[in-house]
């Protein structure tokens, strides 16, 4: 096991584990992990680019669904005492998302409060999010538009930020060098990761330059 080895290397930093479509392995990611990251877009959620319109009663029964899904990770997280990020992405918003809201930073934005609103009537709060995109004009925005709806709603919390699929080690680091940076020049963002096809060290080094 990846934690137990950790520890007897004398390593105590967080381990997050990352997980996509699988509920079974967020429950299963929950036992070990300090951090489990969900992404709303396909945590028991559809995308088979269907085209359809959801009335309001179809698109609530769609979250009645995922809440199902998404409460038993929840309450394991709550009792273990280990946080959730909420990582939304511009690449896979969920078909339900995308016939709402569109391809924006709005529908980015609405898919992770809304998980964040089911975590809350669990009275779970340990939550930090995220708002990725490739292209950092989306994620800055996206971001920016999560603060905002946050003040607004009175919900104080972290943040974490990332261009992701950044690119190569040159154009990756200016590109996550202008998302980033940009969103610190704001006071945005609590933590931060460098996305780069490149040895992992270089993100390293890119994210401490930033």
């Amino acid at each position: 096991m990846v934690k137990r080895r950790l520890l007897e290397m004398g390593l105590d930093v967080p381990l997050v584990a990352d997980i996509h479509f699988s509920p079974a392995a967020a429950m299963e990611a929950a036992l070990y992990a300090d951090k489990v990251r969900i992404n709303p877009g396909n945590f028991a959620d559809a995308k088979v680019f269907a085209v359809r319109e959801y009335t309001d009663t179809q698109y609530d029964a769609e979250l009645e669904r995922i809440d199902e899904k998404f409460r038993p990770v929840v309450m394991r997280c709550k009792e273990r005492g280990i946080s959730i990020r909420i990582g939304t992405n511009h690449g896979s918003l969920s078909d339900r998302i995308m016939n709402r809201f569109g391809d924006t930073p709005e529908g980015m934005v609405e898919s992770a409060l809304e998980f964040a609103a089911l975590c809350r009537n669990y009275d779970y709060h340990d939550l930090i999010f995220s708002m990725k995109a490739s292209n950092p004009k989306v994620m800055i925005a996206a971001y920016r538009l999560l603060v905002a709806r946050l003040d607004s709603l009175g919900w104080n919390y972290p943040l974490h930020l990332g261009v992701t699929e950044a690119g190569t080690e040159f154009a990756g680091a200016i590109k996550s060098s202008v998302g980033i940076g940009s969103l610190l020049a704001d006071g945005i963002g609590d933590t931060l990761r460098v996305s780069l096809t490149a040895d992992p060290v270089k993100e390293v080094e890119v994210a401490w330059e930033i």
